[in-house]
């Protein structure tokens, strides 16, 4: 019987190309719940979809949408723009990287 051998080389190209494999498919299927949520709402939301989107109470949605550079739609009264305020949470979101370490991770 032929004797196989493999080098380390070898051997941590194949655990690179695995856990690079598990990475990417983490990412895609992140990516795509993302989008789910993001894009499961109408183009232009309501107070209600803001109750929602944001897990809140409709009061606090009020206090919210008074902040002067939270996206409202100008002609319309009580909508906003779908993107922009996903846009805006994003913006305005400074929790997680004051209180987490999640952004300054190492890819393992």
């Amino acid at each position: 019987m032929p004797e196989t051998t493999i080098t380390f080389d070898q051997l941590e190209s194949e655990f690179l190309k695995g856990r690079l494999e598990k990475l990417i498919k983490s990412a895609y299927e992140q990516g795509v719940e993302d989008a789910r949520k993001t894009f499961s709402y109408p183009e232009v939301l309501t107070k209600d979809h803001l109750v929602k989107v944001f897990q809140v109470e409709k009061s606090t949605v009020n206090k919210i949408i008074a902040i002067p550079t939270f996206p409202k739609l100008k002609d319309v009264r009580a909508r906003y723009p779908r993107e922009q305020v996903f846009s805006w949470i994003s913006s305005n979101s400074t929790w997680v990287d004051k209180n987490t370490n999640y952004f300054n991770r190492e890819v393992i």
